[in-house]
């Protein structure tokens, strides 16, 4: 995706963004730099760069404000808590997580599900929702998604068809 500030295209590298949880949105750390210097320079408390909400004093006031944003149905929020429950172990409640936020059209959560269905994180191993989910992310411009199908169509010996995957990737 791009950045809600910039409208820069974000990076591959999720280093390279932060996710804001008061207001769920992923911002280029550019961005994020460049208002914190502006901030410290004026004097100014330090605030969200895109909805100006000041950052959560606690975790517990992180997840509180993440949790609101999945009340109101935000799949980048639903989709963070789904990746959150994942490297929790809780697998359950992350498929439950993911499947809401594919349903609202978020291509990572659609990968995330993909990996989850490979590696049997849960669920039991189903190549046909594996590779359905690859593909939904693919079409919502997931790169990895799309460099997993190449992989995939390799291995099944689709060459010219993996070689436009791994191209668009």
């Amino acid at each position: 995706g791009e950045c809600p500030i910039c409208c820069l295209p974000q990076s591959i590298d999720a280093s390279k963004s932060t996710f804001m949880p008061c207001c769920s949105k992923t911002i280029c750390k550019g961005c994020n730099i460049a208002n914190q210097k502006r901030e410290w320079e004026a004097g100014l408390q330090h605030r969200c760069a895109f909805c100006r909400e000041p950052p959560a004093k606690s975790d517990e006031e992180r997840n509180k404000r993440i949790m609101e944003r999945i009340k109101k149905n935000d799949p980048d929020a639903i989709e963070f808590m789904g990746r959150n429950c994942i490297d929790e172990g809780d697998y359950e409640k992350a498929l439950e997580y993911l499947t809401k936020a594919a349903e609202l059209g978020n291509a990572e959560a659609h990968y995330n599900l993909s990996i989850m269905y490979d590696n049997r994180w849960g669920v039991e191993k189903d190549t046909k929702k594996e590779i359905h989910h690859l593909e939904e992310a693919a079409i919502g411009g997931h790169p990895h998604a799309r460099y997993n199908l190449g992989c995939i169509d390799s291995m099944n010996g689709k060459i010219e068809r993996a070689r436009k995957h791994f191209i668009i990737a």
